[in-house]
């Protein structure tokens, strides 16, 4: 590629950058609010009123994290890739992605399963408590993975590499 077409990409690559920073941000943010004000309620009540309240309120959850987390992932994926290509390496925009995909991998293989759970109706209190703290577990985990994203995908805007 060329210098001129090179600078034209990566021109068109900034809003890229910016999808994915303001996407990984609030996804971050999500789950930084589940971390303080949900996950501390949902341990201060009964597992059976736990329960209730998840299969309640879970789908309205759902419907905001679900397509958040895959439009931070596709987001961050992407320009992670567009960095590659415009051969500017950065170093932000591979970490923005590789811990954004991490929260994705935690939600599907952990998250997600205990959530149906939750809701099955099928758990004692005792195995409620259980799963709950280790969902909470698995949870600390994706916030920091979304802290991180969120600072590299800010750090990678407008980088430019030689």
């Amino acid at each position: 590629m060329r210098s001129g077409q090179r600078r034209r990409a990566g021109a068109s690559a900034r809003p890229l950058e910016i999808l994915s920073a303001v996407l990984v941000g609030l996804l971050a943010g999500g789950m930084v609010l589940i971390e303080v004000v949900l996950l501390p309620f949902w341990r201060s009540v009964p597992p059976a009123e736990f329960r209730r309240w998840f299969t309640a309120n879970a789908p309205r959850i759902r419907t905001l994290m679900v397509p958040l987390g895959a439009g931070a992932a596709i987001a961050s994926v992407a320009s992670a890739v567009t960095d590659a290509f415009l051969a500017r390496r950065s170093p932000a925009s591979l970490t923005a992605a590789a811990a954004t995909v991490g929260v994705v991998a935690v939600t599907v293989t952990v998250s997600e399963p205990a959530n149906h759970r939750f809701t099955g109706g099928s758990l004692t209190d005792t195995e409620t408590t259980e799963l709950l703290g280790r969902w909470a577990r698995w949870h600390h985990l994706r916030v920091v993975l979304g802290v991180v994203a969120t600072a590299a995908a800010a750090s990678a805007i407008g980088r430019r590499r030689p």
